[in-house]
């Protein structure tokens, strides 16, 4: 029998982990924890493993973080960690650690049909890359790059570049982003905590109290149409997402086609689809040609990063 793996995605918000035998696709013992909860990373793989009764000898964890280094500090939580220190902690013989969009790319290059949901149709280029992308804690982007008869996985930063507001509302957020943090990049609008930003900004602007504090909470009420704020917070979200992504494709010519992913999308699937997401993509003036054929999909597995940690360690 094959060595079981121990498989981690971990993020700002929550820390999931599981067990990979082998078997393509398929994780046994998944558990969920939140990060906040836990001091450590090595505190909260603990806790799991303590709930299974054979201990893997060998681990791949994404993470919502640059990899590389002797240590990992991770963009939006308290934890980090020193690979080496936490191989030995867990009593691993063999330990990686991938970023969080490096292990969706890995997994998504080999993901069946039924793991994925149509947003949008296009012939791509298969000699071209494939752009993986999506909003969660924070923004990741990897690249899916055909190699000879196979593929590479390159993990970006890309959720980090700066963001160029367009319109008089985006401005406006943009100067209130500015106030509070400096330096404003996409992730900064592209994310649940960006989507909670957008619509404090719109509330501020029009001297309104906003008694609404989570992502969940606005698209649910621009769901139902309950707050003209929500919905107008959405909808700017959904643009901005959408030539965010028209930009990447332009950028690293992923003409292949797009990958959504991320721990948002899913949820609000039915928005994303009757939004200006796609409008916005192709709002590329004399590049609309370049953009318009690319197809872009929808992952909609929960256990996708997962999935991909463990496809990320079987490339090692």
């Amino acid at each position: 029998m094959r060595e079981r793996t121990l498989v981690a995605d971990i993020g700002g918000t929550n820390a999931r982990f599981a067990i990979y035998s082998g078997a393509p696709n398929k994780l046994d013992m998944i558990r969920e924890y939140r990060v906040a909860d836990f001091a450590t990373i090595e505190d909260a793989a603990t806790a799991y493993l303590d709930t299974i009764a054979q201990k893997p000898r060998s681990a791949c964890f994404a993470v919502a973080a640059p990899v590389g280094g002797d240590e990992i500090a991770f963009t939006n939580s308290h934890w980090r960690f020193r690979p080496d220190d936490l191989k030995s902690a867990l009593g691993l013989a063999r330990f990686t650690a991938v970023n969080d969009f490096y292990a969706l790319a890995a997994g998504a290059a080999d993901f069946p049909d039924n793991y994925f949901a149509p947003v949008k149709a296009g012939a791509g280029d298969a000699a071209a890359p494939i752009l993986v992308v999506g909003p969660g804690t924070g923004f990741g982007v990897s690249l899916i790059v055909p190699f000879e008869n196979s593929r590479r996985i390159v993990s970006t930063q890309g959720g980090h570049v700066a963001f160029a507001p367009q319109t008089a509302d985006e401005c406006e957020i943009h100067s209130r982003l500015a106030q509070l943090y400096g330096r404003v990049s996409i992730e900064r609008l592209l994310s649940g905590s960006g989507i909670v930003d957008i619509h404090r900004a719109l509330c501020s602007k029009l001297k309104l109290r906003s008694d609404i504090s989570s992502a969940a909470e606005i698209s649910a009420a621009s769901l139902r149409g309950a707050d003209e704020i929500a919905v107008k917070t959405m909808n700017i979200f959904f643009a901005i997402l959408g030539r965010a992504v028209g930009d990447g494709v332009l950028t690293t010519g992923a003409r292949g086609g797009v990958i959504l992913g991320g721990g948002i999308l899913p949820k609000i699937r039915s928005q994303l689809l009757k939004s200006a997401f796609v409008d916005n993509f192709l709002d590329k003036g004399r590049m609309r040609d370049y953009v318009e054929p690319v197809p872009i999909r929808l992952i909609v597995r929960s256990d996708a990063a997962l999935i991909g940690a463990a496809a990320a360690m079987e490339d090692e």
